[in-house]
């Protein structure tokens, strides 16, 4: 089974909790949320605590890699972090010990080093943020943008607003960039309950006077004047730029610890901060206008986590921020007097809660882990560069050649075969060794093969089955596992609605995908005297009805001797199993001494059976479909690729499959349709179209590798 394997690395210390800790420990669940993905995540500094890593575990197939007891010759002794010099050589050593199919990398110089080394130019999206989006930004570092851009075959940029302002500051097409929206946990089963419990706001972040750290002290001692039953909890621990001198700090905390209404957590892990969410009523996002206004590119995974858990948040109005809530939500604050006013109001009128919670909650469902994989899940599979493993099983793959022979010279595919003996045996120990290494498990029949495979088959993996016609009769389709067979091809629209009938099988889970037939190589010149041809491909068993061709032939030749019906078949003796049925032995028996005592006898020619249908049908003006019930005989749409009349018997869903024209009730309407039938040109080149268009092997193996596309799509 092929799996995609991605190192992460990111230049950040999931020590401290901010945004971009939060970041890295949310697109290691999210890429890891499928088991056919293998991520390594290499961690920059001592691991001091396990309040971020702690999300991560239960995971088995996400690996945290510890540079520092793993790769300890590679790094200086003394050092608890590793610079991004040492950081790219540990993902070189670990990349040349084992390569990945992707690496995602965050933080500009972490960027600018890994461009020194070649071997990861083609694999490495870097996802940039460190930039500044706007007339800020110098010269040097837009001719750095570009040479990043250039570089990469892709990058990553967290929201379209940041996009267009990269667009427009490195003046590029932005082709190569691809959006990496912040991601937040999945939403829980039970629905928040949109009210007030507690009166309690809640912060969660960074300390930085662009975060109004002391403007959110200010206003809580504000709150609290007007309702004493006000506090706000304050989670985090991390003091940057200003705020992180010793005289700011000291105050800051100070603050913190005198005001009565603040409860200061400190730092805490992802899960306990969420849990502290969930307990509190209003969160506060509330950011300088510096940072949110109307050409702020960046959007706060903070918001959306309040927003996550049914909390309403105070936050700046900005139009990134309205085309997000709304522009009628309720909770727009732009100074510290909104921020009181609108925080009373919304704790006191239970109304106005229910709606900016609902609001904030709507809009943070587009950004969980699960909507996060599904927009991504395509972009990070395109660099699996191995080939899809396709198994092919069961007792007669006749049909499922020419699929065999496309996907075997197809590059994006590997085939391998597993045949069966009979309905159902087979060599389970070579059939697990298939198990094991196939991606795409093609059963053709839905017979024994489909029920082991069902049964065997993991969840990463995707089962289509193609049912034809004899498992209608069979017991099979109810011995199958329905729910692991991804998709059931069917070869008629009439089957499809029988396998529903009889076997209950959800008709969205089957596609009716006709049977294939190489209409160029059928596509031959008609030898001498073809219009007086008949043919009928196939006469075992005794449901086949030889003998109505046989009744066909006897009527058209007592108006025209030149009449002829060759039979390409193998013959009743040929097939021990059929001559020790009686009822077959005796139809076969009476209709061959009909035919031999016949004085047209010399008029009916037995061909052997074997792979040269496009020549035998160069003879054949007439195909004839006498059976008393038929899956599609494909034998008939060969037929008509090679410019010859099909006369169809009736059968049961024959009509979804040809057209009428060519459909008879009785010998006498099969006749006129002889005697009726057209050889101009344009009569034959219009039944050799039908066929082509229909049913041609082009068409149709395009048609199942979308399919199989499609469903691996599903699986990953």
């Amino acid at each position: 089974m092929s799996q995609l394997r991605i190192l992460l690395y990111g230049d950040i210390d999931l020590n401290f909790m901010d945004g971009s800790a939060v970041w890295l420990t949310s697109i290691a669940p999210v890429l890891s949320s499928n088991p056919r993905i293998q991520v390594d995540l290499l961690l920059k500094a001592k691991e001091q605590n396990s309040r971020l890593t702690s999300a991560l575990e239960g995971y088995d197939n996400l690996k945290i890699i510890q540079p520092f007891e793993s790769f300890a010759k590679l790094v200086e002794t003394r050092n608890t972090r590793l610079t991004v010099a040492e950081a790219v050589q540990i993902m070189a050593s670990l990349h040349q010990e084992n390569p990945y199919d992707l690496v995602i990398v965050r933080g500009f110089n972490l960027v600018r080093e890994i461009m020194h080394y070649e071997v990861f130019q083609p694999i490495t999206v870097p996802y940039l943020t460190d930039f500044k989006h706007d007339h800020r930004s110098t010269k040097e570092e837009r001719v750095d943008l570009k040479r990043v851009y250039d570089h990469f075959d892709h990058l990553f940029l967290q929201t379209k607003e940041t996009k267009e302002a990269f667009k427009k500051l490195v003046q590029v097409d932005g082709k190569k960039i691809q959006l990496l929206y912040p991601m937040i946990p999945d939403l829980e089963k039970e629905l928040p309950r949109f009210q007030n419990r507690h009166s309690r706001l809640i912060y969660s972040g960074k300390f930085h006077e662009d975060w109004y750290t002391e403007e959110i002290i200010e206003a809580t001692k504000k709150l609290v004047k007007e309702n004493p039953q006000i506090h706000t909890q304050i989670v985090g621990d991390k003091f940057q730029e200003r705020l992180r001198e010793p005289e700011n700090q000291l105050r800051i905390k100070n603050d913190f610890q005198k005001t009565s209404a603040i409860d200061w957590i400190g730092a805490v892990s992802r899960d306990s901060c969420q849990a502290l969410i969930a307990e509190a009523d209003v969160g506060i996002s509330w950011r300088s206008e510096s940072l949110d206004n109307d050409d702020s590119v960046e959007l706060s995974s903070k918001l959306l986590e309040y927003g996550r858990l049914g909390k309403p948040a105070l936050v700046r109005r900005t139009k990134m921020h309205e085309d997000l809530l709304g522009k009628e939500y309720p909770l727009f604050v732009d100074s510290e007097a909104d921020f009181v006013s609108k925080t009373l109001a919304v704790l006191s009128d239970d109304r106005l809660y229910f709606e900016a919670a609902q609001m904030i909650y709507q809009a943070s469902k587009a950004f969980t882990f699960s909507a996060a994989y599904e927009r991504l899940k395509d972009f990070i599979w395109s660099f699996k560069k191995t080939k899809t493993h396709l198994l092919f099983a069961g007792h007669d793959l006749k049909f499922a050649v020419m699929l065999m022979e496309y996907f075997e010279q197809h590059p994006d595919f590997e085939v391998k075969k597993d045949q069966f003996t009979s309905h159902e045996k087979h060599d389970e120990k070579y059939s697990q060794e298939c198990l094991k290494w196939a991606d795409v498990i093609f059963c053709e029949w839905g017979l024994g093969n489909a029920v082991w495979y069902s049964k065997h088959k993991r969840e990463d993996q995707v089962l289509i089955t193609r049912m034809h016609f004899q498992e209608k009769d069979l017991n099979y389709p109810r011995q199958m596992v329905q729910e692991k067979i991804d998709e059931f091809i069917v070869i008629t629209p009439y089957m499809l609605e029988e396998f529903h009938r009889i076997f209950k099988i959800p008709r969205h889970k089957m596609r009716y995908l006709d049977n294939l037939i190489d209409s160029e190589k059928l596509d031959l010149p008609k030898t001498e005297d073809y219009q007086f041809h008949l043919g009928i491909c196939g006469i075992l068993p005794a449901r086949k009805r030889l003998d109505l061709a046989v009744d066909l032939l006897e009527k058209l030749w007592k108006k025209d001797s030149r009449y002829k019906l060759f039979v390409k078949s193998k013959l009743p003796e040929e097939l021990p199993w059929l001559m020790a049925r009686e009822k077959e032995r005796s139809y076969y028996t009476d209709l061959f001494e009909r035919i031999n005592q016949a004085p047209w006898k010399d008029n009916i020619v037995f061909d052997p059976h074997g792979n040269d249908v496009d020549r035998w049908l160069q003879k054949i003006g007439y195909l004839l479909s006498p059976s008393d019930f038929e899956g599609s005989h494909v034998s008939v749409s060969e037929a008509m690729a090679s410019g010859a009349v099909p006369i169809i018997r009736d059968w049961k869903g024959a009509d979804t499959v040809y057209p009428k024209r060519y459909i008879v009730s009785n010998l006498d309407g099969a006749a006129a349709l002889v005697s009726d039938s057209q050889w101009n040109e344009q009569a034959i080149l219009s039944r050799k179209k039908y066929a082509c268009e229909k049913f041609s092997r082009d068409k149709i193996v395009i048609q199942v590798e979308q399919l199989i596309k499609e469903m691996l799509t599903k699986a990953r």
